[in-house]
Order: structure tokens, then C-alpha cells, then sequence
């Protein structure tokens, strides 16, 4: 009888996982009926390249998310890393790798100051990631105050792909899988799932909970960093507006996978189907010809179910 609850959980936790990729089937089904297009190899590998950055900044909102917060300055991030990239790097063989290096540098860089406002102003997350996010969009505007700047042709080829090489799948396969494993197989992703489930359970067990978020912050950041470097391969370009609407998406794909908006609970397979569940929607509306605005109209009223979703789990928790 004592394993009775543990084993319950578990499997609610499957379940719950099970039913997120039953619904994705089931949206990839009904797409295939209402356009013949949408089951065209060309139309899946556009899918795939354009999840991408959509799952980085997913995980890095899972990852806050789990610990307990939420991360608002994940879209301004994205847009510093692209006009970054579009600023300094350079089209010599090896002249991207300045620009990639500074992104990364300063994405987990604005992370950290993120973990260290909240954890020793004791500040809740959504307010401190508010305003550095403001701090961060300034940042991107005065770099470049219009879409300009120029992604050397050769480092998009490498990251976008050649010669049939799937890179964007490769990408896709392998940032999973390392998310994966560093949250379910690591020390530190059990510290996370610990801070998030009761911080005064986890510091009475000796687990050092401010480290632990701010190194989930410095995460974030970095992810969100590399989110708007795969990006800038794909664009070509700068864009101090890019990733406006990404923070509220990641979000909402995040929450849609099954991440807990109370922390401590969610799997990071789930918030891959989240995303996928958002770009299949996204994709159906354009390959029907429907509207732009609506679009947007769309992302609100997923986000309002999403977070009703997130709010009755931790109702029933």
C-alpha cells in the first residue's frame, strides 16, 4: 500500500505526457485532411527548421519554469544575440566565430545578473526578468535601431545545412537529448525539480537553492543566446525586434507540454510537442491563407488556454 500514491503520480505524469503527444498525432491527422501540403517532405523539413529556436527558448523557459519562475526576458535576449551576430560577424572562413562567441557570452551573461537580482534581492522572477528585459530590447535597439546588419553566408550554410545534410534535425535530436540528460540525469536536474517542488524541503536537504537558480538563469540565458544565433542564420540579417512575442510563446509551448506554472514538476519531451503543437497550428494557418492578424489573435487565446490549463494542475496539485 505505500506505493500506492508514488506509483499513482507516475503515472499521471505519463499520462499527462501521453495525452500532449495523442493531441499532437491527432493536429498533425486533421492537418494532413485540411491541406495535402502539410504532408510534403519540403513542408515537414520547414517545420523542423523552424522549431529550432522555438525549442531553445522552450527550454529555457521550461527550465525557469521549474524551478519555479517565469522568464520574461528570453524574446529580449534573442533579439541582442541576432543583432549581435549581425554587427560582428565577420565573412572570412572563420570571422562568425567572434559574433557567436559574444552572443553566447553576453545571453548567459544577462542571465546571471537575472539569478543574482532575484536570488539576493529575494524579487520575484516575472518582476526582475520584466525589467531587465526592457534594459535588454534598449540594448538591441541602440546596436542596431533597424533591421539591417549581414549573417555570413557561409555560417548560415552550416548551421541551416548543405549538401542533404539535415542539420536542423541533427540540432533539433541533440539539443533534446542534452536537455534531457541534463535534467534527469545530472545532480543538478534534480536540484531543480526539488526547488521547484518546496524550497524549504530542498534547503532543509541541504541543497543550495539560490545556486541552483542562478545557474538556471545563466541556462536560460544561454539558450535563448544560441535561440536568436540559429535564427540570424536563417534571416540573414539583424532584426532589434525579432523576439518580441518569443517570451510569452515560449511560455505558452512550454505550459502546453505540460510544465507545472508551480514549479517542480514537467518533462522537457513535453515542451517539444508544445512547440510542435504551436508551429503545426501556425503552419496550417498560412498554407490555408489565413490572415496574419489572426495569427496573433491565435498565440493570445493558446497562451489564456495554456496557463488555464497550468492553473487548474495546480488546482488538483
Amino acid at each position: 500500500m505505500t506505493f500506492g500514491p508514488a506509483l499513482s503520480r507516475i503515472f499521471f505524469r505519463r499520462t499527462q505526457l501521453v495525452m500532449v503527444f495523442a493531441f499532437l498525432l491527432l493536429l498533425i491527422v486533421v492537418s494532413g485532411f485540411l491541406n495535402r501540403r502539410f504532408l510534403s517532405i519540403e513542408n515537414f523539413s520547414n517545420l523542423v527548421a523552424t522549431s529550432v529556436p522555438y525549442i531553445l527558448t522552450a527550454f529555457a523557459q521550461t527550465i525557469i519554469l521549474l524551478v519555479g519562475g517565469i522568464d520574461l526576458s528570453v524574446g529580449s535576449l534573442v533579439s541582442l544575440a541576432n543583432v549581435l551576430c549581425a554587427r560582428s560577424m565577420l565573412s572570412t572562413p572563420l570571422g562568425f566565430l567572434p559574433g557567436l562567441g559574444l552572443a553566447l557570452v553576453v545571453g548567459s551573461a544577462f542571465g546571471y545578473a537575472n539569478g543574482i537580482v532575484v536570488t539576493r534581492g529575494r524579487l520575484q522572477p516575472i518582476i526582475v526578468t520584466l525589467a531587465s528585459s526592457s534594459i535588454i530590447a534598449g540594448l538591441a535597439l541602440a546596436i542596431l535601431p533597424e533591421p539591417g546588419g549581414k549573417i555570413p553566408v557561409g555560417f548560415a550554410r552550416l548551421v541551416n545545412g548543405s549538401a542533404g545534410v539535415p542539420v536542423p534535425l541533427i540540432a533539433l535530436i541533440a539539443f533534446t537529448v542534452l536537455m534531457w540528460i541534463v535534467l534527469n540525469r545530472t545532480k543538478y536536474g534534480r536540484t531543480v525539480y526539488a526547488t521547484g517542488g518546496s524550497e524549504t524541503s530542498a534547503y532543509s536537504s541541504g541543497i543550495a537553492v539560490d545556486r541552483v537558480k542562478v545557474i538556471s538563469f545563466t541556462l536560460a540565458g544561454l539558450l535563448s543566446a544560441l535561440a536568436g544565433i540559429y535564427i540570424s542564420s536563417q534571416i540573414y540579417s539583424g532584426d532589434p525586434l525579432l523576439g518580441t512575442n518569443m517570451s510569452l510563446v515560449s511560455i505558452t509551448t512550454a505550459v502546453l507540454g505540460g510544465i507545472s506554472l508551480g514549479g517542480g514538476k514537467g518533462n522537457i519531451i513535453g515542451s517539444v510537442a508544445g512547440v510542435f503543437i504551436f508551429i503545426i497550428i501556425n503552419n496550417v494557418l498560412n498554407l490555408t491563407g489565413v490572415p496574419s492578424f489572426y495569427q496573433f489573435i491565435l498565440q493570445g487565446c493558446l497562451l489564456i488556454f495554456a496557463l488555464t490549463i497550468g492553473s487548474l494542475r495546480l488546482r488538483r496539485r
